[in-house]
């Protein structure tokens, strides 16, 4: 079987998972998209997403990790349940997809990649991101591979210490157990299938990129097509926040059109498919 996977570790993210999956069935996917449940996901969260139709799958109580001190409320150390995923081999593809994304165009073709397909997020724009991000992955799971992930945790911590970072995510710990990945340039996918959403006007303007509406081609065929934008950072889309941001932001000389396109985008899906209660 295979399947599109998404995460939800904690319910402030619940409106970015339905707003994936309506994006997803616009494109028309044809494998179904699974959500992932962390052990402390209510099972309320449950009945909501299978009563529009998504599918859910429990995760074990046993975290990967151990709690890290200093972090504990930082918003990466909800994501180290996606580890979990690398192990799940009733499937025998995934394709991971991070809940603070939307899908433009279909992308089924990504099962046909092999294992550990993704995208250096923003190598465009800066040339040292030659790392992997985890934002969107293609993954063959297998027997023990979360655990030699998980067994990345002290390297990892050494490594994020030495470049001053004071916290570390699930992105870390997948990236010391690939250490080879920046070479192995068969797994690189196109940049169009991981854009941060501030980069999309650089993308756009610099890179021959083009960003149409959400299931729709492009009218210029000459243009690499978006194929995913992802809102990354700690302020999301669907937050009364990222409103305010928003229209402060538009008033600003250096105000982006296609990052206002992009956020416009998100907020036209989310608005027409979140339930009252989570409004």
């Amino acid at each position: 079987m295979k399947a599109y996977i998404t995460l939800l570790s904690t319910m402030n993210y619940m409106p970015g998972v339905i707003t994936l999956a309506k994006s997803l069935k616009q494109v028309q996917a044809a494998p179904p998209l699974i959500v992932g449940l962390s052990a402390s996901i209510p099972a309320e969260a449950e009945t909501l997403l299978k009563s529009r139709g998504i599918d859910t799958l429990r995760l074990t109580s046993d975290s990967p990790l151990p709690p890290l001190p200093g972090q504990i409320h930082h918003h990466w150390t909800h994501t180290f349940d996606k580890i979990h995923f690398f192990g799940l081999t009733q499937f025998k593809k995934l394709v991971y997809l991070d809940s603070d994304m939307i899908v433009i165009n279909n992308i089924d073709t990504l099962f046909e990649k092999p294992h550990m397909s993704a995208v250096a997020a923003g190598r465009l724009i800066h040339a040292d991101w030659t790392r992997l991000n985890s934002g969107l992955m293609v993954i063959e799971p297998e027997e023990g591979l979360p655990s030699g992930i998980a067994s990345m945790l002290e390297p990892a911590m050494d490594r994020a210490a030495k470049v001053g970072n004071e916290a570390i995510g699930d992105q870390d710990l997948i990236n010391e157990y690939y250490k080879d990945w920046p070479t192995q340039l068969n797994l690189h996918l196109d940049d169009g299938y991981n854009v941060f959403h501030y980069h999309a006007d650089a993308y756009i303007k610099d890179h021959g990129y083009g960003l149409a509406k959400t299931g729709q081609p492009l009218n210029n065929p000459q243009l690499k097509p978006i194929q995913v934008l992802h809102f990354a950072g700690p302020v999301k889309p669907w937050t009364n926040r990222a409103v305010v941001h928003h229209v402060l932001g538009s008033f600003k000389s250096n105000a982006t059109s296609w990052e206002r396109r992009a956020f416009a985008m998100y907020r036209k899906l989310l608005t027409q498919n979140l339930p009252p209660a989570l409004t």
